[in-house]
């Protein structure tokens, strides 16, 4: 079979922590800007034929870089795919749109229905395929469509194709989220407005500002919050190397100036052992883990017990 050429302008060994909140971990050693559904096509297709591993860097607001850096192809989408535009009920987004920016556009045209996504910092693709949330609503709730592109090309689905669930999704290893749309309904653009303006206020007042960190760590379990959970286990204020648990929320962990991904993990580690060792639930990583072989997965935890 012919190896298809790199279809992408690649640069390498690109520092990925300035692409994350939270600005901590390795380098990729390759980097590429995907503009249009074809090009991700492409590039996924090449990084197959060569088996590389990808992995599509959004906002970079709930992950963590292995220090390590990430030995594949670091692929962000841009051009056509960073797009919002608003058709008649729905908002139609390319994945590397801004959500924070996909709510406001929907408000000032007087679509409602998706304000819950103003407190969540993270690209389109990135909070579909994660099933995001807030504030008791998920993406799920007002997803149509979305575009997955694989190496093979793209199909449209819709949330029941996805297996849209709590704060996780069906899809798999080497499919992108390029672009979706979300059906919405009409309402007072004002009313829409100041309903964002109480969510903004109950994020200042409850989450850490100024700071270097990315959203929730662990999942809230059923009938309960992680937060509440790390608190009564004196995980308020915490601290492991650079990183600590904020002192205004224990669910967040704020990264210091020499803050190292391993950090992280070992703080993530004693905030799980803690909780568990009272009887309480195993908390579950919300934050996703860029491992350098293994790309986008799961952060290395372990067991606990």
């Amino acid at each position: 079979m012919k190896v298809p050429p790199i279809p992408l302008e690649l640069a390498h060994d690109v520092p990925l922590a300035p692409f994350t909140t939270i600005r901590v971990g390795g380098s990729a050693r390759a980097y590429a800007t995907a503009r249009s559904f074809r090009e991700v096509t492409e590039a996924l297709a090449w990084a197959a034929s060569r088996d590389v591993p990808v992995a599509v860097i959004g906002k970079g607001s709930n992950l963590l870089i292995s220090d390590e850096g990430f030995l594949g192809l670091a692929l962000r989408l841009s051009g056509r795919l960073g797009t919002i535009v608003v058709r008649d009920r729905q908002l139609w987004c390319g994945g590397g749109a801004s959500l924070p920016r996909a709510v406001q556009r929907a408000a000032k045209n007087g679509l409602a229905g998706l304000e819950f996504g103003a407190s969540i910092p993270g690209s389109v693709g990135g909070a579909v395929a994660m099933n995001a949330g807030a504030y008791r609503s998920e993406l799920k709730d007002v997803m149509r469509w979305a575009v997955v592109c694989t190496a093979d090309g793209r199909r449209r689905v819709g949330p029941g194709d996805l297996g849209m669930g709590y704060r996780h999704t069906g899809l798999r290893g080497g499919e992108v989220v390029a672009a979706a749309a979300f059906d919405l309904r009409p309402d007072d653009p004002e009313a829409i407005l100041a309903r964002l303006g109480e969510f903004r206020g109950q994020r200042r007042a409850t989450q850490p500002q100024g700071v270097r960190t990315f959203g929730s760590v662990f999942a809230n379990p059923p009938g309960d919050s992680s937060g509440r959970l790390l608190e009564s286990v004196d995980c308020k204020g915490l601290v492991i190397g650079g990183a600590r648990f904020s002192p205004v929320h224990a669910n967040f962990i704020e990264a210091g100036p020499d803050c190292r991904a391993e950090d992280v993990l070992a703080l993530m580690r004693e905030g799980r052992k803690r909780v568990a060792a009272v009887g309480g639930p195993v908390l579950e990583p919300e934050v996703r883990f860029l491992d350098p072989i293994k790309g986008i997965t799961r952060p290395p935890l372990g067991e606990v017990g």
